[in-house]
């Protein structure tokens, strides 16, 4: 049962401090210590809020944080589109986040992408604008809420962040009337349920970014490893210090015991690549994420 999303709740605010002290920490380094003692890193934070981002918190040898352009090489001279990214209140993906995204899209020549979390279709509209002409992307999501329905029945419990996005208004999905609505097939339904057998094995990339809850992510990844093609990619949107999402960095966590998974810097996005043989995974993290 999903109730309606609350704003407060206290197990936000053990995070919160946490993140308040380390942004003052990170803050005296760059703004005091650095620029007398190593002038170098104090320019690298004043290029931009990502560098504090990426300061706070975010240590973990497990999942490493690597640029996407060494995680990927050549995808600088990947060329995309994006469009109908605003208003930007009903999507969690930053502008950033998009331009990685599709750039891994084109990088990859991906013809098939399985979107698990449609939310308004922000995502969906831009994966399939970078998508080739007989590209196709699929993507899952429960049934819009209706105006007056207060709770909904979902398969596990869903986590407090996520209320808002399930009763938020998801009638008008993004692609929707545009250039490559006819690319993106929409699907109903709860993951936890979802007869995923007409897609397994088929998909070149596959976006998990749906409910947060500890069942969903672990169900959510399963489906994914089976959904991809062998040397596909998956790709995980809300990976992070856990201060949102906690049960997302606690599932990658255990699982990057196994398999090599990479943070890009700047971003909220984890990702490997299945391995060319199915049944295997690699166990040692790479420089890069290597094509099959």
């Amino acid at each position: 049962m999903a109730k309606r999303w609350s704003r407060s709740t206290w197990k936000r605010i053990a995070p919160g401090s946490r993140r308040y002290l380390m942004s003052c920490w990170a803050c005296f380094k760059h703004l005091v210590v650095f620029p007398v003692l190593s002038p170098g890193k104090a320019n690298r934070f004043a290029q931009g809020t990502l560098a504090l981002r990426d300061e706070l918190n975010y240590s973990e040898p497990l999942i490493p944080l690597a640029d996407v352009w060494d995680l990927f090489p050549g995808i600088g001279s990947t060329e995309v589109s994006v469009g109908r990214l605003l208003p930007d209140e009903g999507s969690s993906v930053s502008f950033r986040e998009m331009v990685v995204l599709c750039s891994i899209v084109r990088l990859e020549r991906a013809r098939t992408v399985f979107e698990i979390g449609t939310s308004l279709g922000v995502t969906a509209f831009n994966l399939a604008l970078n998508l080739p002409e007989d590209g196709v992307l699929f993507t899952l999501d429960l049934p819009p809420v209706g105006p007056g329905q207060a709770s909904v029945e979902t398969a596990h419990r869903v986590s407090v962040s996520d209320r808002r996005f399930i009763f938020a208004a998801r009638e008008s999905r993004r692609f929707l009337g545009s250039t490559v609505e006819p690319k993106v097939k929409q699907l109903y339904g709860d993951s936890a349920a979802f007869d995923y057998g007409p897609y397994l094995g088929r998909c070149d990339i596959v976006f998990v970014d749906g409910a947060h809850s500890l069942p969903y992510v672990a169900g959510d990844t399963q489906a994914a490893f089976q959904l991809a093609r062998p040397g596909g990619l998956v790709l995980w949107h809300d990976y992070n210090d856990g201060y949102f999402w906690p049960e997302v960095r606690r599932h990658l966590l255990r699982l990057a015991r196994q398999w090599r998974i990479f943070r890009i810097r700047g971003t909220m996005l984890a990702v490997t690549r299945m391995p060319p043989v199915p049944g295997t995974a690699p166990s040692t993290p790479p420089s890069a994420i290597p094509k099959s």
